[in-house]
């Protein structure tokens, strides 16, 4: 398998459209009706903080998955955990498209 690296800009578009993506997908409030707008901005709200933490991360370790920079700041155990959690995540959003 090829070796291949994104990079930080690349990584930052991703998410974007993740973002947006799973907040058009999984609302907030889906009986809201007319103001499923609101539910919509409220998700990009709290999934920008998010945004910035992935980009900072990727350009603090560039060499490193998502998963092994997880294990390596939150330890073995807690970040295979997440690494986990991450994965299983998007496979859900993977299987909603």
């Amino acid at each position: 398998m090829e070796n291949s690296k994104i990079s930080s800009y690349q990584l930052f578009t991703f998410i974007v459209i993740f973002v947006i993506w799973t907040t058009v997908i999984f609302p907030l409030a889906s009986d809201a009706k007319q103001a499923a707008w609101i539910s919509i901005l409220l998700g990009v709200f709290f999934g920008l903080p998010l945004l910035f933490i992935y980009g900072y991360l990727n350009r603090q370790y560039p060499d490193l998955l998502l998963t092994e920079y997880c294990k390596k700041i939150l330890g073995k155990y807690i970040g295979t955990y997440i690494g986990i959690f991450y994965i299983l995540f998007f496979c859900m959003v993977l299987h909603e498209i």
